[in-house]
C-alpha cells in the first residue's frame, strides 16, 4: 500500500492506493490547506490535520505504518507554507526532471514512513524585474498541477504540442511540448474570484451557495459576451438586476455569473494561444469548472482539437502522476 497526499490552498486529499493495481482504496478530503498557515503564521494546523488523516486511513483499514511502502506528497505542501519546502525546478521540465528533484523525509507526523515531496515548476525567465516590470507576465509557478498533468497525459493520447487547462482555486494553463515535457505555465485567480465576489458583494443575495448546480451553456455564453461588451464590473451588477427584474432562477443567474468571471480567464487563454500554436487543448479539473471551460473554449478556439477529460480520468490523474513519480524514484535508487 502507498499513501498519496495532495494539499492545496484550501483543501487537502489523502488517498490510500494499491500500488500494483493502481486501485484507489480510500479517499478523504480535509478542509485544510496552506491558507491556514498563511492566516496562523505557522503550519501546526496543517501538520496536525494531515497527520490525523493519515492515521485515520490506516486505522480504518487495519494497517500498520510498516504496511505502507511510502507516501508521495504534492501540491502546496511542498511550498514555504507547507510541511517541507522543495524549490521549484525550472521549465522546460520532463517527468524525469521532477523525479530527480524529489526530496525524501521521515517525520513523526507521518509515523516515519518515507515521504517523497514532489517539487513544483517555475517558468524560466531571462529578463530581470529590476529592469522592467513589463516582463512580469512571463513569470509563473505551479505546485501539484505537474503530477495532475502527467496523470492525464498517461491516460489520454495526444500528438504534438498542446495546452492543458486545469481549473480549481487557481486556473492553470500548462503548455505541453511534443515530447510531453512541460514548457511553461500561466495562472489566474479564477476560482478564488468566483467565490470571493459571490461571498463578499451584494450579488451574494442573488446566487446560491453551491453556485452552478447544472451547466447551461446558453447562459454561460450570455455572461461571457456581456463582460466582453460592457465590462466585467458592469456585467456583475447584471446579476442583481436579473434577480430583481427577470424570471431567471438561481442556477441560470449562476451560469451567467460564471461566464462573466471566467471571461477574465478566457482573455489570458487567448493571449497564450496568440503566443503559441497548439494542436490540442485538454480540459481537466473537477466539475462544474471543467464543463464551464469546455463550453467557453468552443467559442474561443477553432484551430485546436478540444479534449474533455471525464470524471474518472480526472480522479485518477493525480494518482497516476504521483505513482509514476514514486515508482520511478525507487527504481532509479
Amino acid at each position: 500500500m502507498i499513501i498519496l497526499i495532495d494539499s492545496g490552498t484550501t483543501n487537502s486529499r489523502i488517498r490510500l492506493v494499491h500500488e500494483e493495481e493502481k486501485e484507489i482504496v480510500e479517499v478523504i478530503k480535509l478542509p485544510v490547506g496552506v491558507r491556514n498557515t498563511a492566516i496562523d503564521g505557522h503550519n501546526n494546523q496543517l501538520k496536525q490535520e494531515l497527520s490525523k488523516g493519515v492515521k485515520q486511513v490506516l486505522a480504518k483499514h487495519s494497517l500498520t505504518q510498516r504496511e505502507v511502502k511510502y507516501i508521495v506528497a504534492s501540491g502546496m505542501i511542498t511550498s514555504n507554507l507547507g510541511l517541507h519546502e522543495v524549490p521549484h525546478i525550472e521549465s522546460p521540465a520532463s517527468l524525469e526532471d521532477f523525479i530527480g528533484a524529489v526530496q525524501v523525509v521521515k517525520a513523526e507526523e507521518f509515523l516515519n514512513i518515507p515521504c517523497l515531496y514532489v517539487p513544483g515548476m517555475k517558468n524560466a525567465v531571462t529578463d530581470s524585474l529590476e529592469e522592467e516590470l513589463s516582463v512580469i507576465n512571463q513569470y509563473d509557478v505551479m505546485r501539484g498541477e505537474e503530477v495532475e498533468a502527467y496523470g492525464l497525459l498517461k491516460q489520454i493520447n495526444t500528438e504534438g504540442k498542446g495546452l492543458m487547462i486545469l481549473p480549481g482555486s487557481h486556473t492553470k494553463y500548462v503548455l505541453v511540448g511534443q515530447n510531453r515535457e512541460l514548457l511553461r505555465c500561466r495562472s489566474t485567480l479564477g476560482g478564488e474570484v468566483l467565490k470571493a465576489v459571490r461571498d463578499q458583494t451584494i450579488i451574494s443575495d442573488s446566487l446560491n451557495e453551491k453556485l452552478v448546480e447544472e451547466v447551461i451553456p446558453e447562459y454561460v455564453m450570455k455572461g461571457y459576451q456581456a463582460a466582453r461588451k460592457v465590462g466585467v464590473t458592469r456585467s456583475l451588477y447584471h446579476i442583481r438586476l436579473l434577480h430583481l427584474f427577470s424570471k431567471l432562477d438561481e442556477n441560470e443567474r449562476a451560469n451567467y455569473y460564471a461566464g462573466v468571471i471566467l471571461s477574465y480567464d478566457m482573455e489570458a487563454l487567448e493571449q497564450m494561444l496568440e503566443e503559441e500554436e497548439v494542436s490540442w487543448i485538454m480540459v481537466g479539473g473537477s466539475d462544474p469548472l471543467r464543463s464551464l471551460f469546455y463550453h467557453l473554449l468552443t467559442h474561443v478556439s477553432d484551430s485546436a482539437s478540444i479534449v474533455l477529460a471525464d470524471d474518472e480520468q480526472v480522479e485518477r490523474a493525480t494518482v497516476y502522476g504521483t505513482l509514476e513519480v514514486g515508482q520511478s524514484y525507487f527504481v532509479n535508487k
